[in-house]
């Protein structure tokens, strides 16, 4: 993320493209390596991106970050992530049925995650090859999202923190808060592949920008 923050501020300009987005932040994390990353190797760091560009009039997505364009969402979901989100639901509920952990055991250990790591790790051998990311390999750009903007009035960018993606931000967080407080685990008001563990707040990072458009 750090990475990523420091080639928007201090390498893209209003005239940059998502080719020089792609080019130069696949350059930035591959540099932090001792050698150039393949296909081959596991455990990269990866980071997905929303990035305005306003001169151009252009949202960028890379990975599977959030973009409300008055009030329409636009979301790029990793490969089989709702597939996974409700195996590990499914797993969990049974657990709960049967009294076989409960709820607090579960924030500690989940092991409804552990269920499904054998998906979630082939989701990330794909990572450049089925769904974009930022890790320090080549971005295909056929991978990428570009959306025009050039008639929107506001804009709002965040990660998949957000459940459900209001407006303002108390709104978000408010949404996200009711969530938490009555599905804690992740597998029924919002279904995910891993849920809130004991002494965190959240299941996920949250970034929440709202930009409102000149002519």
């Amino acid at each position: 993320m750090e990475i990523v923050s420091r080639v928007i501020s201090e390498q893209l300009t209003p005239d940059s493209t998502i080719t020089d987005f792609c080019r130069l932040t696949a350059e930035a994390v591959s540099a932090y390596y001792p050698k150039k990353p393949t296909k081959a190797d596991n455990n990269l760091m990866a980071a997905s991106a929303v990035v305005l560009n306003a001169k151009k009039r252009e949202v960028w997505f890379v990975g599977d970050c959030l973009c409300l364009v008055d009030g329409v969402l636009y979301e790029y979901p990793k490969p089989e992530e709702v597939v996974n989100a409700e195996k590990r639901s499914k797993y969990i509920k049974k657990l709960l049925k049967e009294s076989r952990a409960t709820v607090e055991e579960l924030r500690v250990n989940d092991i409804g995650r552990d269920s499904i790591k054998k998906e979630l790790r082939s989701c990330c051998e794909r990572q450049n090859r089925d769904y974009a990311v930022i890790n320090g390999m080549d971005i295909p750009e056929n991978l990428v999202h570009v959306i025009s903007v050039a008639d929107a009035k506001e804009i709002i960018l965040a990660s998949d923190g957000y459940p459900v993606l209001k407006r303002t931000l108390e709104e978000s967080e408010r949404e996200l808060e009711r969530i938490i407080k009555n599905d804690p685990l992740c597998i029924d008001l919002y279904k995910a592949t891993k849920g809130v563990m004991k002494g965190y707040k959240s299941f996920d990072d949250r970034t929440f920008v709202r930009i409102e458009m000149s002519k």
